[in-house]
């Protein structure tokens, strides 16, 4: 089995999903780039992330397309496209995206969850599951 049918099975397992548009588009995510030089861990607790919501579905998949598109081999240009996308959201916006960069700058580590103090309510509960996605996604072998 490979990672991203592990990571989405040990998700639904432990019912980390929010509704059934955000497992879909989790499952649309992965299913494109999980043939991908650059497919690890730290990209599925971003796409997780990601996939709460239509809008934030779509960035992902846009910047997804970016990185087959311009041939890439890691993530440098997604953690670069979130820092300088950083600079012109609002804070709650700047705090996931500086939750997707520390997924990123930091494989294997889950973000502190102070982060969660940031956010206004109907946030918090995305980025509560996020963090303990992050939490099982590492205690994943491979």
């Amino acid at each position: 089995m490979g990672l991203a049918e592990q990571v989405t099975q040990m998700l639904r397992r432990r019912q980390l999903f929010l509704s059934g548009l955000h497992y879909e588009q989790f499952n649309m995510l992965l299913d494109r780039v999980q043939d991908e030089p650059f497919f690890c861990k730290e990209l599925c607790k971003c796409a997780f992330l990601a996939s709460w919501d239509q809008a934030h579905a779509i960035a992902f998949a846009q910047t997804m397309t970016e990185l087959c598109d311009g041939k890439a081999k890691d993530l440098t240009p997604m953690l670069q496209k979130n820092r300088e996308a950083m600079k012109s959201h609002s804070n709650s916006e700047k705090a996931l995206l500086q939750l997707s960069c520390d997924f990123l700058e930091h494989p294997g580590r889950t973000p502190d969850e102070a982060l969660l103090l940031k956010l206004p309510s109907a946030w918090i509960s995305i980025v509560d599951n996020a963090l303990e996605a992050s939490r099982l996604i590492d205690e994943l072998e491979g």
